[in-house]
């Protein structure tokens, strides 16, 4: 007699599509099966149709040249073995993942705005190849990742950023417990890498929805060349992002990131001298910004005072606006040298932090060094 859970009348990992390389450049299901079915068990691609003329490519000739190890080495993405590394570093939200219950601070939960109504906000739009600035914005300026061809590659999606086991990965519901255990890793890996890559799919359907905002990205070169605006409106017709929620990274529940506040959510979650993107990349950078302020109250300060010195020169000033005066003009002295000795107390503090992290990394990255040219 049948069970229940035999009711499943094929294997997904049998029914797994083949990439042709055909007029239409559609990936086909090699038995009957259900598309949709198996997409959302992220068997498949987002979409069936590449929005590019080109032919299908599942290798590694859709990535980067190369991409940056933990250590900051060059290392070329010229391998299977490398690809999901570059891919990790291509997707990296591991930033943004830290502090995701706060980012209702940094933005409303609502996609991005239209290419064009950036402009119309007095943001420039800045080109970045990292994906945890991607629609970070302040004054002026807002960042965008381009979207890169191999997450326009149906084929790559299945190969690159799908499962990559039949029976060890308990997401999809095929958990076999004598399933190697690395490739449950390897497979949760992956989830995690496509949904992020979907996300990224997601934000550029806000992004581009007037052909005008497909002009604004070639001119940017946020997209490849070749798209077309039939091409885009099928892709975002087939990406149904209505109900593309539950399949993407959390971080793109949030559209556009105010610089600003995730500065001070890392400053408080972290350490003070922490900053989503450094604010001071030179030592008088940080007291040119500290010291414009000190200055500007200091300024104050002298208005405050000078009305002050009029009003005790009168017949009519109390004894109360004297004693206020006398307080304030206390506070005039120690106020300014107070505030100006935190920031010394501060510059030192950040300085002693820096040299601490520098020099240890600098002796770590030359132990890799002479590791890596010493002779076998």
């Amino acid at each position: 007699m049948e069970t229940a859970s035999s009711s499943r009348s094929f294997d997904p990992w049998l029914a797994r599509h083949e990439c042709h390389a055909d007029t239409k450049h559609d990936c086909h299901v090699s038995r009957l099966g259900d598309f949709h079915e198996l997409q959302q068990q992220h068997f498949l691609a987002p979409f069936s149709t590449s929005p590019l003329d080109l032919p299908h490519d599942t290798s590694i000739s859709l990535l980067p040249a190369s991409y940056r190890g933990k250590d900051g080495d060059i290392v070329p993405a010229a391998s299977e073995s490398s690809a999901l590394a570059c891919l990790d570093k291509e997707l990296d939200l591991d930033r943004l993942a830290r502090i995701q219950p706060h980012l209702w601070l940094a933005g409303r939960p609502v996609p991005p705005r239209a290419l064009h109504h950036q402009l119309i906000l007095g943001r420039t739009i800045l080109v970045t190849e990292r994906m945890d600035l991607h629609l970070v914005w302040t004054t002026g300026r807002i960042f965008i990742k381009p979207l890169p061809r191999f997450l326009l590659e149906p084929c790559f999606w299945h190969h690159h950023l799908s499962c990559g086991s039949s029976s060890g990965c308990p997401r999809c519901g095929f958990f076999d417990h004598g399933a190697n255990s690395s490739l449950q890793t390897t497979c949760e890996h992956r989830q995690r890498l496509r949904k992020r890559a979907l996300g990224f799919l997601f934000s550029y359907t806000a992004l581009i929805v007037h052909e005008t905002d497909l002009h604004m990205a070639l001119a940017n070169h946020l997209v490849p060349q070749e798209m077309s605006w039939q091409a885009w409106k099928r892709l975002v017709q087939q990406l149904d992002p209505e109900h593309i929620y539950h399949e993407i990274d959390p971080r793109f529940y949030h559209g556009e990131l105010r610089l600003g506040r995730l500065d001070k959510i890392y400053m408080f979650k972290e350490s003070p001298c922490s900053a989503y993107m450094p604010m001071w990349n030179q030592y008088s950078a940080f007291f040119r910004t500290n010291l414009a302020w000190l200055g500007a109250a200091t300024v104050y300060i002298v208005i405050i005072l000078t009305a002050m010195q009029v009003g005790l020169g009168s017949d009519l000033a109390k004894p109360a606006f004297k004693a206020v005066s006398y307080c304030f003009s206390i506070f005039s002295i120690l106020g300014p040298l107070v505030v100006f000795a935190g920031i010394l107390l501060f510059f030192c503090y950040f300085f002693v932090n820096n040299w601490f992290f520098t020099t240890r990394f600098y002796k770590r990255r030359m132990l890799a060094i002479e590791a890596s040219t010493s002779p076998i």
